[in-house]
């Protein structure tokens, strides 16, 4: 059987850490993970049947995790009753689990500050827990999936924004909006204070009188690079255009992004209850961004030229007129933006690499694209229509891949969350150092590209593997030591922390059957994708432990699944 070019890559690579990782994995301990008895647990013996089933069961699980942040046996049974289509709408109506709204601390720290005062004011560890507490126990878990991938795209960083805070705000804009317009996400992504901050269009003003100080072009060029539609002109199915010299055309000029930066003009923070509105109003990030506005109520800072903007077949305006307002300017700005024909191709080509495969062919784009372009109903950027066509796509359905470059290596974020959610983990949410070691510190991006590039290319290949960008021989070993953590001791902390541990009673009702116990395992993890190979070698691994010892049988079999280039892809 052709084996998926991720996994042989991913493979090689850990191939040396996973050696090291099982001599040091501790099967022979019998320090117990901590459990709790799931009612129905014995049921999981009856899905280890044979495949009269199993063909639409793993394309539920395959949904679930392209939809969710891991299937659970409670989703599984659920979408089975009631279906997608179904599923997706209770999802759309499901109430949002939200970050906390948490106040603002001194810009510089208080001397009286220190240990967990700073960890919870002036780092992201309260939205990390928050994160993934959200992630393994939200019931909006479409939402949450979708705006986690939206701040991937849109990024802010901690890096930058310090305080959580700060950042809060932002992160809740992307929760509710996750399933609104896109033309709607790009207008208050702009005026969030936290982007605002991280670059630079807060305090952002007009030219001064000799010209010395010009708009900041920063956030002018990202929404354009970044946020909206790339560097070169696209086809609808996300290939580049190219000129007749064969080369890409780009997609604007310096003189466009000079044109949105002076049409960014003249925003600074909120005025906070209380204080009088100045030209630049002290840092607040609680509201968004307001045009500042002298008490004839003229927007003194913002440019009053022409500025040339992104100019296309049917643009809109793609010159602003002089003398308009700032509101003005900013509304058309947005609209000549969002009805460039590369937005479509551009978002929808990284909403399902995020969310379902790294690779997908041009078709799959262009039918993406076009649910983006109009959702049927004649509306553009609709978050509902493209998300249904991502999860509806043939490419994305299916109960077996057979395309080598199909799927992608699941970011620590999702590795986590599969594999606890998979196995009914209790967690207080406070995995981000796990994440963290293998890559990806949520919330703290390194710079405004994400952890890692959309278009990363898989060194010696011409495979996309967006996450292979933050892969390297220690994070692979983190992989495998998380997993090893987890499984045979839990994810202990100091008190009033009370870690992760996962659910094995189930596993450990249906050690006695070697067979059985890897079938359980090759459905819930890999959706009956398992190679021969390795269900042979895992059978045989579990056999030579005596059955009298079920749950080192259960951790050894699930180690084995987890640690495996198998799980790490995510088919």
């Amino acid at each position: 059987m052709k084996q998926l070019r991720f996994r042989r890559l991913y493979h090689r690579l850990t191939l040396c850490c996973l050696c090291a990782a099982l001599i040091t994995s501790g099967m022979s301990s019998t320090e117990a993970v901590r459990l709790t008895i799931k009612p129905g647990a014995s049921n999981l013996a009856s899905h280890a049947r044979a495949q009269d089933n199993s063909s639409s069961e793993a394309d539920i699980i395959r949904f679930l995790e392209q939809a969710t942040f891991g299937a659970t046996e409670e989703l599984i049974n659920h979408v089975q009753a009631i279906g997608f289509k179904a599923f997706l709408e209770e999802q759309y109506n499901a109430p949002i689990s939200p970050y906390p709204n948490l106040a603002p601390w001194p810009a510089q720290r208080p001397e009286t500050c220190t240990g967990t005062c700073v960890r919870d004011n002036y780092t992201m560890y309260p939205l990390q827990v928050r994160f993934f507490s959200n992630a393994l126990n939200g019931q909006d878990q479409l939402r949450q999936r979708v705006a986690f991938a939206l701040s991937q795209i849109l990024v802010v960083s901690g890096v930058q924004i310090r305080q959580p805070s700060s950042m809060a705000p932002y992160l809740n804009l992307l929760t509710n909006e996750a399933f609104d317009n896109y033309r709607q996400i790009l207008y208050d992504m702009t005026l969030n204070p936290a982007m605002g901050d991280y670059l630079d269009m807060v305090n952002n003003d007009k030219a001064n009188a000799t010209g010395t100080i010009q708009p900041n072009e920063n956030y002018a060029r990202e929404v354009l690079q970044l946020f909206s539609i790339g560097v070169n002109l696209l086809n609808q199915d996300g290939t580049p255009q190219l000129d007749t010299q064969g080369q890409p055309i780009p997609a604007y000029t310096q003189e466009m992004i000079e044109g949105f930066a002076h049409a960014f003009t003249g925003w600074t923070y909120a005025a906070q209850s209380g204080q009088e509105t100045r030209a630049h109003n002290p840092p607040y990030y609680l509201a968004p961004m307001q045009l500042y506005r002298d008490r004839r109520g003229v927007d003194l800072n913002h440019d009053k030229g022409a500025k040339e903007l992104l100019s296309y077949p049917g643009a809109l305006r793609p010159t602003l007129s002089p003398n308009q307002d700032g509101q003005v300017d900013l509304n058309q700005a947005i609209d000549n933006i969002f009805y460039h024909p590369n937005v479509g191709p551009f978002i929808s080509k990284q909403l399902i690499q995020h969310l379902v495969t790294s690779n997908p062919s041009p078709a799959y784009v262009s039918r993406v694209a076009a649910a983006f372009n109009n959702n049927g109903l004649g509306v553009r950027g609709e978050m509902k229509a493209v998300i249904n066509a991502i999860l509806f796509d043939p490419e994305a359905r299916g109960d077996l891949k057979t395309d080598a470059d199909y799927g992608h290596l699941r970011e620590p974020a999702l590795f986590i969350t599969n594999l606890c959610r998979a196995l009914n983990a209790t967690s207080d949410g406070i995995l981000n150092d796990a994440s963290r070691t293998m890559g990806q510190d949520l919330f703290n991006s390194p710079s405004v590209f994400n952890y890692y590039p959309h278009q990363y290319t898989v060194p010696g290949t011409n495979t996309q593997g967006p996450e292979f960008g933050i892969e390297s021989t220690s994070t692979a070993l983190a992989r495998t030591n998380f997993v090893n953590t987890l499984i045979f001791g839990g994810l202990r902390l100091p008190a009033p922390a009370t870690g992760t541990a996962l659910n094995l009673s189930g596993l450990q009702f249906v050690a006695g059957n070697p067979a059985t116990l890897t079938s359980v395992l090759d459905r819930l993890l890999l959706h009956y994708s398992m190679s021969a190979a390795m269900r042979s070698a895992i059978i045989n691994a579990v056999s030579a432990i005596p059955a009298s010892q079920p749950l080192q049988r259960a951790q050894t079999a699930l180690y084995l699944v987890a640690a495996s280039p198998q799980y790490q892809v995510q088919r």
